[in-house]
């Protein structure tokens, strides 16, 4: 077999196995992502030369698009208006707690492992990162307050780019083997990567709103392929401006999802599928990495450094960083269970084995137990407790808003006048060979607005109001042809 052939199969099989593991660990209330490792695992064993093809920086590099990817989905549906509604305790949660979380593990990684304060560093950092996704998958069909919701979404878009900072400053000290920088210059390199992350995010988002208000593509396929392209253009613009990629393409989507947006449910459903094919890469990319007859020997100092994190630094830090806003004890103490481990933490802690510091192996090690048994500890119990903390509501706090969104700009409004003589006078609506996506949702009749049903009689001068597809309107032209049809308009 050919070099592409071989290659072909394999990822064909990751990917099935992938689908199944992740729908079988959904009936079963577990984590995907321990499927995920485990078919690396597997795979690893099976070729050990398999880690001289997946170096630490083709894995680094990998996960690092791979989470550029997931962080825009996330920032896809994040609206600008839910953004501004939590700006400050989100903010607020993704840095000074991202900053207490970092220093409390540093110190739990050091007292535990005994390793050097700089190894000890880059895995409290790394342990720090949550992903909001982790979060609703757990949550399954019960919706949180929309406040709460908001906050742990924007936390985990905004977070990352903190945490990859951090590491960025580690890993220059781990190879200079010195303070490369000073503190005042660590500020301004700080303000230069949040800075042109920001710049490039919002140019980006906004250019990719333009193009979408503008776009009358002939396919609805090709809309995902604009998306993918802003997400793919703002990262890597961002990334080679020495800016902070994350951000930029976290903020690309934010931007981009508060502007209309045609076939957004054909992009939000691409956009979904893409994140869960780059999460189940990359956990079975960090599969390759681990050695299960080493687990026996981190698994006490795992999963102790796994309860520190859930039970000590993740409450410590939400308290310290939500102390001036208005929040109940409750919703302070599920922000802090529901802080879940995710993706970022494997792409952070594969900088550390790129930069081959002392101990990588074991920070893998111990990283993996700590994303586990988040996964398991809290993410079985987060809705429970969401329940219990009566932080539930039972319809979704924006459903309604989402699909008029959807409608809008799926479907345009086309209005039709009955002229006299037309053959369709004194028809029933339900006799008229209407396209399909269509719909008559409004007879206008001597200046008063009729309610239509399938009975209801067309007379002449009436006025029809159709909601249709845009590919539906030269139908509709031909099935009115005798009567007035006027231009297609896009719903306010």
């Amino acid at each position: 077999m050919s070099l592409v052939s071989v290659v072909s199969v394999v990822v064909a099989v990751v990917l099935l196995s992938g689908v199944f593991i992740a729908s079988a660990h959904s009936r079963m209330g577990l984590p995907a992502m321990v499927g995920f490792v485990a078919l690396g695992c597997a795979i690893a064993a099976l070729d050990p030369d398999l880690l001289t093809a997946i170096s630490p920086d083709v894995a680094t590099n990998l996960s690092s698009l791979a989470l550029a990817m997931i962080l825009f989905d996330g920032g896809l549906h994040t609206t600008p208006q839910r953004v501004r509604r939590v700006f400050w305790p989100a903010m607020s949660l993704a840095t000074l707690g991202v900053l207490a979380q970092s220093a409390i593990m540093t110190a739990l990684a050091h007292a535990v492992l005994r390793l050097p304060w700089l190894s000890s560093a880059m895995l409290g950092v790394a342990a720090s990162s949550t992903d909001a996704a982790s979060v609703f998958s757990a949550l399954g069909n019960t919706s949180l307050k929309a406040r709460l919701a908001d906050v742990l979404e924007v936390e985990s878009g905004t977070n990352d780019p903190m945490t990859f900072f951090l590491m960025t400053v580690l890993i220059d000290l781990a190879r200079t083997g010195r303070p490369g920088l000073r503190p005042l210059e660590v500020a301004v390199l700080f303000a230069a990567q949040m800075g042109i992350g920001l710049g490039v995010g919002l140019a980006a988002g906004y250019l990719g709103r333009k193009l979408l208000a503008a776009a009358r593509l002939d396919t609805p396929g090709l809309y995902p392929a604009v998306t993918l392209a802003m997400a793919l253009l703002s990262f890597g613009m961002a990334q080679s401006m020495s800016g902070s990629g994350f951000l930029a393409v976290y903020l690309t989507g934010v931007v981009m999802a508060g502007g209309r947006m045609s076939e957004r449910l054909a992009v939000l459903r691409f956009h979904e599928g893409l994140a869960w094919i780059v999460q189940i890469v990359m956990f079975v990319v960090l599969g390759f990495f681990l050695v299960p007859r080493d687990f026996a020997d981190v698994a006490v100092p795992g999963l102790l450094l796994a309860y520190g994190a859930i039970f000590v630094a993740r409450p410590a830090a939400v308290w310290l960083s939500t102390l001036f806003f208005r929040m109940t004890a409750e919703e302070r103490w599920f922000i802090a269970w529901a802080g879940l481990r995710g993706a970022a933490p494997i792409v952070l802690i594969l900088f550390a084995v790129e930069a081959h510091v002392q101990g990588y192996i074991a920070l893998v090690e111990v990283v993996f137990f700590v994303v586990l048994v988040s996964a398991l500890v809290q993410g079985m119990t987060v809705e429970w407790l969401a329940e219990r903390f009566g932080l539930v509501q039972s319809t979704p706090p924006e459903s309604m808003c989402e699909l008029l969104a959807i409608a809008r700009e799926a479907a345009v409004m086309v209005p039709i006048v009955v002229m006299p003589g037309s053959p369709r006078a004194g028809k029933r609506l339900r006799d008229l060979a209407f396209p399909p996506d269509t719909l008559c949702y409004a007879v206008v009749r001597g200046g008063k607005a009729i309610v239509p049903r399938g009975s209801t009689r067309i007379r002449e001068g009436d006025h029809l109001l159709v909601l249709a597809h845009e590919g539906a309107v030269s139908e509709l032209k031909r099935l009115f042809q005798e009567d007035q049809v006027g231009h297609a308009e896009a719903l306010p």
